[in-house]
């Protein structure tokens, strides 16, 4: 029989059951039923049980609700998952599924979310180090489990997302230079390719460009509108995986994994287009030389294009990011510049760079790279030696000068 309390303080009592001392405690009610929602805990010792009921009360008080102390990490990745995918965008999504999947729920799966601590956050840091992992997967993974607590903390499972009390350490110091010198920029242009002369000039990203068609381009005003970024979404089993087919491509309904509320368009099997980066599309200018050259590509247009696509490959499809990255370092050796490593994000880091090492100011250069914040720019910026060395010369030249 439940030992009556003080309204609204719980119920403690032995439970023959169990073979312990149990508390019961009113934890609100379900905002879809409305009916009471009751949390229960339990412990050998009659004493342990009144300091789990103190807990509950403590945690009802402050947050006007108990915390969930039975949910598993597995359970919550799944739950997260689900919940990602009717919001989030298509490589996103992707990414979180392989972090959960390969990383997150083999080490903390069967760790109860309100028990996790930031010795088990470095557990996994070095679990995926034994597997190989380095510093960008660890990083990844990291971000991925900061976003799920995240989750959990908004549905009070926990009060304290552990993983943001525990960055991850970086394993290899210094960083490979990611952004081209201002005469590597300037032997890249030389190859007069549309491509890489917006890339340089614009900082657009690879999605930008791969998604860009004729018809968002007015070469007569000069303007590029980037209202859209091509993306490769995954599938899903269709048929509730009834089919007996291990991968959801193979599955005769397979279907796209698109989030709902997103706004997209079908261009051809996985490749999409999804709004760019903050949802918000812009505007970026070309130079007579950009508006020559796009005119020349596109005059020499040769084969189908069923998408309108700028740029495309040899049969009209879509271009994925490792084309685009091979597309470039083609160009790199061409130019006679080696960096066999360079990424078209390399580009980016570029246009940054070289825009602040111009002295132009970053309300202009940021409005049209699409960076909203001076924050948001900080990774892309990159002393370049050159200009480095001559900035301490004048420096030094000043400083010495006599104005007596």
């Amino acid at each position: 029989m439940v030992k009556s309390r003080e309204h609204g303080q719980g119920a403690l009592y032995w439970d023959v059951t169990k073979n312990a001392w149990r508390v019961v405690i009113d934890a609100g009610y379900d905002p879809k039923t409305g009916k009471r929602i009751q949390r229960a805990r339990q412990s050998k010792t009659k004493d342990g049980a009144m300091r789990k009921l103190n807990q509950m009360l403590r945690e009802r008080e402050s947050m006007g609700r108990v915390l969930d102390r039975a949910t598993r990490v597995g359970e919550l990745a799944e739950a997260w998952l689900n919940d990602a995918a009717t919001r989030t965008k298509p490589k996103t999504i992707t990414g979180y599924r392989s972090n959960v999947k390969s990383k997150i729920v083999p080490t903390l799966g069967r760790k109860l979310v309100s028990d996790l601590t930031p010795a088990d956050v470095r557990r996994l840091h070095t679990a995926i180090r034994q597997k190989g992992g380095g510093d960008a997967s660890v990083a990844s993974t990291h971000r991925t489990l900061v976003t799920m607590l995240e989750y959990a903390r908004a549905e009070r499972m926990i009060s304290e997302n552990v993983a943001m009390l525990t960055p991850p350490r970086r394993t290899v110091h210094g960083k490979a230079r990611d952004s081209l010198s201002r005469d590597d920029a300037r032997k890249l242009l030389a190859l007069e390719d549309p491509r890489w002369t917006l890339g340089l000039l614009t900082g657009l990203r690879s999605g930008e460009a791969r998604g860009l068609r004729w018809e968002d381009i007015d070469l007569g005003a000069g303007v590029a509108t980037l209202a859209w970024s091509l993306t490769e979404a995954s599938f899903t089993h269709g048929c509730g995986g009834s089919c007996g087919r291990k991968r959801a491509g193979n599955c005769p309904s397979r279907q796209l994994e698109v989030a709902d509320d997103l706004e997209w368009e079908l261009l051809q099997d996985r490749h999409v287009l999804v709004r760019p980066k903050n949802d918000t599309p812009r505007q970026v200018p070309l130079t007579p030389s950009m508006t020559t050259q796009l005119l020349k590509l596109r005059t020499a247009e040769r084969g189908e294009n069923p998408h309108g696509l700028v740029w495309h490959r040899s049969d009209g499809s879509p271009k994925t990011n490792t084309d685009d990255n091979n597309d470039l370092r083609a160009a790199l050796v061409a130019a006679g510049i080696s960096e066999p490593t360079a990424t078209t994000h390399w580009l980016r880091h570029s246009y940054v760079t070289l825009s602040e090492h111009a002295g132009i100011p970053w309300a202009a250069f940021a409005g049209v790279s699409g960076h909203g914040t001076s924050e948001a720019s900080d990774p892309y910026r990159h002393v370049l030696t050159d200009e480095g060395r001559r900035a301490v010369e004048v420096l030094a030249k000043w400083v010495e000068e006599d104005t007596r």
